[in-house]
């Protein structure tokens, strides 16, 4: 599969993007160091903003499937920060190999996923001591590139598969 995979999975489900370029090294590793820190980025209030529409044209139970990876789980991570409780217990959230870890205490529930074979998620270190019993390590699929991070790994496609058509079976999906 190819990062094309959660559409792919969504069964004509309504899918919300937000995507956060990669500038060039030096600029990424800038900006993950600022929003590890807390800081409220465009993504972040873009993130913002998305959930605030969602809540505002769905029902007060609705739950939404957020998913992250990498620098992402640090914009994720922010959001739900920024949110009250009310808001981050509608949020689901699937972070793969993400830049941080997201708690089950910030959200309705929360999954990362990290491949043996990547480091990113190690570099959480406070992270990792306090909610490291929260990260699930996979094996790397044998197809998967030696650091095993990409989004469209083969390591996480069943992984995505199983929680979109989780959320699709126990929380609906607008169609």
């Amino acid at each position: 599969m190819s990062g094309l995979t959660p559409f792919l999975y969504a069964k004509g489900a309504k899918i919300y993007g937000l995507y956060n370029c990669t500038n060039s090294p030096p600029i990424d590793v800038m900006e993950c160091f600022a929003l590890h820190n807390g800081v409220k980025s465009p993504p972040v209030q873009h993130l913002l903003n998305k959930w605030d529409y969602l809540i505002a044209t769905h029902g007060f139970r609705e739950k939404f499937l957020e998913t992250c990876h990498s620098g992402g789980a640090d914009i994720l991570k922010n959001a739900l920060l920024a949110s009250p409780k009310s808001v981050q217990q509608r949020i689901i959230a699937l972070a793969i190999n993400p830049s941080v870890i997201i708690p089950n205490e910030l959200c309705f529930r929360s999954y990362n996923y990290v491949s043996r074979r990547d480091f990113v998620t190690r570099l959480d270190i406070l992270g990792n001591l306090k909610y490291g019993s929260e990260v699930i390590v996979l094996e790397p699929h044998p197809n998967a590139k030696l650091h095993d991070h990409e989004f469209s790994s083969p390591t996480f496609d069943d992984i995505k598969e199983f929680h979109i058509n989780d959320y699709l079976k126990n929380y609906g999906g607008e169609k």
